[in-house]
């Protein structure tokens, strides 16, 4: 199989860590990665003394296992080779080439650094394979795109504007509760977008109730006091006394949302026919590599060709397997409630089933998260803990190691869940977040000989390629990609212009930033802690920052929970500790990290962040002021001014 993206080539070197000339070696080709980390990624095995390492090298036999002669009599340190799927540990499977000991390594970085009008071996050529495409092919449309949300759309109009003939198909097949939507994909109409708006809700809701009696704002007790007439009932009944403070109605921010997302519909269609892109509502099939055909929600087919085809169809939540599984909805269904969902129970600790469980409970439901083995798996865990937490504080409940066997249906609707612990409960509504896969089951993609991974069917590619030349994807459907809007939109709009402008600049899918919009929110870019000891072992450095958000510091309701920040280093380089991961719990997470993705592309230092004036008083400037490391066991909390 192909990779799913190609990255830089992934260089690993061996050695104990007191060696000398491992030590030298391995700073070269440190600082080779850290100036091109767009073309290498250096991944150190430093062994705690010689004996170890020789165990691991000779005795255990690593050396035997390479296809290289020269391998074979290598004993000193360093070992080091260049592997091709990047593998973290040391795994004879996938050594692409030997390249030697120190003075080899100190060649191969000569050869790495030096300009050349060729290809070196382990040097990916930054091209696609030829596709085929002609200018006067015989087929109907240049492009046509399958898939109508944020990546295709972005790359039909980019076609369209470079002279393409493009069109797009967007269909939505309803899901298993009968839910659908509009153009403009996942992000628009059942993801990012209304979950944001929920959230923030949500974090009004909450805001409400812990911080205005600080700020000296007092609310009426209820709306009628305004002489206000509601447009929908509240949520309380004739039997049950009204709160105090603000009254949740559910159905007219659901409403409110969805007039939105309708809004944003009729625009992308406008925006499509603004650019020449043709619109088909129809489900598209493959008949062959240059065939599809197209089926409207009447079930009536016609049949469209193409010299190019783009697959955006994103992907669908799966499914909970197990006895009345078909109870639950998902995210696609949750923001199109009728009524408020009441006690819910979210399966799954993915960042959706947080996220949901998060604003439901801010809107007032009784929310309890199951959770088969960790949060957020994949998330740095300091940061992680920090929202489970603070999640626990503001009252969802979470039931850990458990999964839900058995779903039916009782009193009035109601749902009684059984879990793997013998425990059960009931609910109004159990929505599942237990991941997804790609929309691909009834594309035929095996009639157009395109290649893809069976368990999530998602398809494999290199630079957004596919295996069938003239076929390409981009977004949530490609395997390895990182499933966020901004990602499918870039890679796109790259691609169009390598399409049909000539262009050469690819898809950069390292170090991109994102957000967990929690009740807490937590945003990154780069590597987790984890992940950094596990690429660069001994050569990692993490500073820490505590701190009470201004805005927090008046309420007594927050004085349990601080902000945090998390910058991790590659200490080797004296004098320039590359930045490895930015780390940032607390509130408006995404504004905060944004401007520190840019900077991590530029191959940001901790001497970079040291230097920066910070904007006072604000959460950000935490994050320059950084300066107490995790190992050095020093408090981390931050002062005043």
């Amino acid at each position: 199989m192909q990779n799913a993206i190609s990255g830089p080539v992934c260089l690993h070197i061996a050695g104990w860590s007191s060696c000398s000339y491992y030590s030298r070696a391995a700073s070269v080709v440190g600082s080779l990665s850290i100036l091109f980390p767009q073309r290498l990624k250096v991944v150190n095995h430093a062994f705690a003394d010689r004996g170890s390492y020789r165990q691991w090298l000779i005795e255990d036999g690593f050396r035997e296992k390479v296809k290289d002669a020269r391998a074979t009599k290598q004993s000193s340190s360093p070992f080091v080779w260049v592997s091709s799927k990047g593998s973290p540990e040391p795994d004879h499977t996938d050594i692409a080439k030997f390249v030697g000991g120190h003075d080899d390594t100190l060649e191969w970085a000569r050869s790495f650094a030096t300009p050349s009008t060729t290809d070196g071996d382990d040097v990916p050529k930054e091209t696609m394979v030829d596709d085929g495409h002609i200018a006067d092919h015989p087929y109907e449309y240049d492009l046509v795109v399958i898939g109508g949300g944020s990546g295709g759309m972005a790359a039909a109009k980019e076609a369209a504007d470079n002279g393409a003939k493009v069109a797009c198909l967007d269909f939505v097949k309803p899901s298993p509760a009968g839910t659908s939507w509009g153009l403009g994909g996942t992000c628009v109409n059942v993801g990012c977008i209304p979950k944001k708006l929920m959230h923030f809700g949500a974090l009004l809701q909450e805001s409400m109730e812990h911080d205005l009696e600080s700020y000296g704002i007092d609310l009426p007790t209820a709306t009628e006091e305004k002489g206000e007439k509601m447009d929908f009932e509240p949520t309380t009944t004739p039997e049950e006394e009204a709160p105090d403070g603000p009254i949740v109605v559910w159905e007219k921010v659901r409403k409110n949302v969805q007039n939105y997302i309708r809004s944003l519909n009729f625009k992308y269609r406008v925006a499509l026919r603004e650019k020449n892109v043709t619109y088909f509502n129809k489900l598209a099939k493959f008949v062959d590599a240059h065939t599809i055909e197209a089926t409207d929600k009447k079930g009536r087919t016609s049949t469209i060709t193409a010299s190019r085809f783009l697959i955006s169809v994103g992907g669908r939540p799966s499914d909970l397997e197990c006895e009345g599984g078909d109870l639950a909805i998902s995210s696609d269904d949750v923001f199109s409630m009728e009524k408020s969902p009441g006690k819910t129970l979210c399966v799954g600790a993915s960042y959706i089933s947080l996220e949901c469980a998060g604003f439901l409970a801010g809107y007032g439901n009784d929310v309890t998260v199951a959770v088969r083995s960790i949060l957020l798996r994949g998330f740095d865990r300091d940061c992680v803990k920090r929202i489970g937490d603070y999640m626990e504080n503001r009252g969802i409940k979470f039931k850990n190691e458990v999964t839900p066997i058995k779903m039916e249906k009782v009193d009035d609707d109601r749902i009684l869940v059984t879990f793997s612990d013998g425990s059960s409960d009931t609910y109004d509504t159990v929505l599942v977040a237990v991941g997804r896969r790609a929309d691909t089951d009834k594309l035929g993609l095996e009639e157009a000989g395109v290649n893809f991974n069976p368990k999530n069917g998602k398809i494999y590619t290199k630079f957004e390629q596919s295996s069938t030349p003239n076929i390409y994807a981009v977004g949530d459907v490609m395997e390895g990609c990182p499933e966020l809007t901004p990602v499918a939109i870039q890679a796109g709009q790259l691609l169009a212009r390598r399409l049909f402008v000539n262009a050469t600049a690819l898809m950069d899918y390292v170090n991109i930033c994102t957000t967990v919009f929690t009740p807490i929110e937590y945003a990154c870019v780069g590597l987790s802690e984890e992940d950094a000891r596990k690429q660069f072992c001994g050569s990692v450095e993490v500073y820490i920052r505590e701190f009470m958000p201004l805005e927090w510091s008046l309420s007594h309701d927050r004085s349990s929970h601080n902000a945090f920040v998390k910058v991790i280093v590659d200490k080797r380089v004296k004098g320039k500790q590359t930045v490895l991961g930015i780390h940032y719990v607390g509130p408006n997470a995404g504004e905060v990290m944004q401007g520190y993705g840019a900077a991590m592309k530029n191959g940001l230092t901790y001497e970079h962040l040291k230097d920066t004036v910070g904007i006072h008083p604000t959460s950000s400037e935490e994050i320059v002021q950084i300066s107490v490391t995790k190992s050095s066991g020093d408090s981390a909390s931050a002062g005043g001014c």
